[in-house]
Parts: C-alpha cells; sequence; structure tokens
C-alpha cells in the first residue's frame, strides 16, 4: 500500500506574534483517509508538542461548517483541551473565509468533539476565535494541602518559612469536564508566582470524587491583577505538570474562570476575565474567558477566546515501515 501523504499546519495559538504562545500541530483529514488511534498517537508523539489535533475535512460541497476534530497529547487522546480548540478553530474558520472570498465580517461554526459540541465564531478583522466550551463543573470534595504543595515546590516553602510570603491552609481541586482537573494555587503576588518551578514529581492525586477520578490532573498557580477599566477580571497564571511547563492552557483558565465565577459572581451575571499565561518562559499567552451564570445557579454558558497565527506547514507522510513492519510519520516541512 502506497504512503498516505496528510497536509498539517503549526499555529502559535493565544497571541497574534510569532514564537510567542502555545504551539500547536493541526493535521487534515481528507474524508477519504482514517487513521487509526495508534496511528494518531505516533503522530502527535511526532511532532512532540504539548497537543496535536486531527481535523477532519468536510466532503466537498458540504453546506454547514460543521467538522470533527481529535486532539492528542503525545501519551494520550483528550476529551477537551483549550488552546488546540482555538488554534484549530482559527485555521479551520479563516481557511473556510478564504475559500468563500469572505474578507470581514464574523464566519461561524462547529466542532465536535469528545466532550461534546463547541459551536465557534471567528472575527476575521481580528483573528479572534470565540468557542463556548462544553463545561460539567465538578469541585472535588477532597482538597489540596500545603504539605502537598511545599513537597513539590521547595521555593515557595522555604519563602514561606522565611516569611515572605504566605501560602494557604488547601487549595481547590476542580474538573472542568471529566477527564481534565486542575488544583488551583493562588498566589499573593506575581514575585511568588516568579518562585514557581517544574518538578520532577508529576501531579498524583488519589482521593478525588467516585466517578470523577480516571483524569489528568495539572497545577495551576494564579496570582490577581488589578481589574481592567470594563471590570474585566484581570489573572496572571502558570501551568506546571511535572517537569513541563505549558505557556497557555485554555482547558486550565476555563476551569479557573468558572469557579471564581461560582464563588464570588451572582446568578444571572457575567464575569469576564483577561488571564496572562507564558510570561516567565518567554512565550506570553492572552486568554479570554466569559462565564454567564445561571439565574437558577451553576453555569448556563462558558466561552473561550483567543487568536492564533500561523508558523509553519508542510506534508506528513503515513507508510509502512520496511524494516518493523510498523507505521512510521516523516514530515516535509
Amino acid at each position: 500500500m502506497a504512503p498516505t501523504q496528510l497536509h498539517f499546519v503549526t499555529l502559535d495559538v493565544f497571541t497574534n506574534t510569532r514564537y510567542e504562545g502555545n504551539p500547536l500541530a493541526v493535521v487534515e483529514l481528507p474524508p477519504s483517509v482514517e487513521l487509526s488511534q495508534e496511528q494518531k498517537q505516533d503522530i502527535a508523539r511526532e511532532f512532540n508538542l504539548s497537543e496535536t489535533t486531527f481535523f477532519h475535512l468536510q466532503d466537498d460541497g458540504a453546506d454547514s461548517l460543521t467538522w470533527t476534530v481529535d486532539i492528542f497529547m503525545t501519551t494520550k487522546e483528550l476529551p477537551f483541551a483549550g488552546h488546540p480548540t482555538i488554534g484549530t478553530a482559527c485555521h479551520a474558520l479563516s481557511k473556510a473565509a478564504r475559500s468563500r472570498g469572505t474578507k470581514e465580517g464574523v464566519i461561524e461554526g462547529r466542532f465536535n468533539i469528545k466532550a461534546g459540541p463547541i459551536f465557534l465564531r471567528y472575527d476575521i478583522g481580528t483573528n479572534l476565535a470565540r468557542a463556548a466550551i462544553p463545561h460539567d463543573v465538578h469541585i472535588h470534595q477532597r482538597k489540596w494541602s500545603q504539605e502537598e504543595l511545599s513537597s513539590t515546590q521547595a521555593s515557595l516553602a522555604t519563602a514561606a518559612q522565611k516569611g515572605q510570603i504566605s501560602l494557604r491552609e488547601e487549595y481547590p481541586i476542580v474538573s472542568i469536564v471529566k477527564g481534565m482537573a486542575f488544583v488551583l494555587i493562588e498566589l499573593e503576588s506575581t514575585d511568588a508566582l516568579g518562585l514557581v518551578a517544574t518538578t520532577a514529581k508529576s501531579t498524583l492525586i488519589d482521593g478525588l470524587d467516585e466517578g470523577w477520578n480516571d483524569t489528568f490532573v495539572g497545577t495551576y498557580f494564579f496570582t490577581r491583577l488589578p481589574d481592567g477599566p470594563d471590570g474585566t477580571k484581570c489573572v496572571r497564571t502558570r501551568m506546571i505538570e511535572g517537569a513541563l511547563e505549558d505557556p497557555a492552557t485554555g482547558s486550565a483558565a476555563s476551569d479557573l474562570a468558572a469557579y471564581l465565577a461560582l464563588v464570588e459572581g451572582k446568578p444571572g451575571k457575567a464575569l469576564r476575565y483577561a488571564i496572562t499565561q507564558g510570561v516567565e518562559m518567554g512565550r506570553r499567552s492572552e486568554i479570554g474567558i466569559e462565564v454567564v451564570l445561571a439565574k437558577d445557579g451553576g453555569i448556563s454558558d462558558l466561552y473561550l477566546e483567543g487568536c492564533a497565527v500561523p508558523v509553519m506547514e508542510g506534508t506528513l507522510t503515513v507508510g509502512r515501515g520496511a524494516s518493523s513492519g510498523r507505521d512510521t510519520v516523516l514530515a516535509r516541512f
């Protein structure tokens, strides 16, 4: 069987500046091509980015802008992730606008992902994608203790012992959807945020609520900044998972904004958040969130906003390895 060639692009997401934001690979899958889970996982591992998406193209002549999108880390598939959603939306809807000859205004579409449908709006002039993301916010009974934090963040523990900063006794653990949870760790200043470091220990937490314990867990550190003139809540953040730091984490930002809105907001009101991440690692990212609270409690709608800028494109070749018989992945940029 002849090797299959697929078009791919990479984008920097939550930025309009190349080499900032969070890199993403988008692999385009024509209707005539089917890849196994193993093949998709191999491709994601080959790119070696935090996530790679597989963007299932429509049949020629399709009227609606509806696509299936699969999201993979280097180790497993995810039901939802924010920066892959925004980056793929910018790619898909800007491409649709060009094919239609539309040069201004707003274009709408929809993704079907494992966590559910995502409705999209893309402003052609500002390059801003807005996604109504699936959410099933769950605040766990289990808390993360100061001792657990100190065991993974020695610099924070030392600064607290010296009286330079103060740490809380416990921190909430919140799931934005099943399979995606974060410890939300509020710090008192950007100086304290700067002490956060990657660690050799992954965040493995037992005792999460039944039905919600088969999940990715990341540690999301944040400090509040002064509100914007329009009342937007401004926050600086860092996302650490073991030895890795993520420059922009849309799922964690959504998780944090949802939690803060539930704790501090009023039923029936909408709150906007401007979240800046990745500053310390030289990849500044700007993430917008709007949380609409239901009149009878809980969250009615949650919107994630951001831009993306293309960086590279090329051809991906999927074929059989000559010696091992295993599928091989080759990329030509």
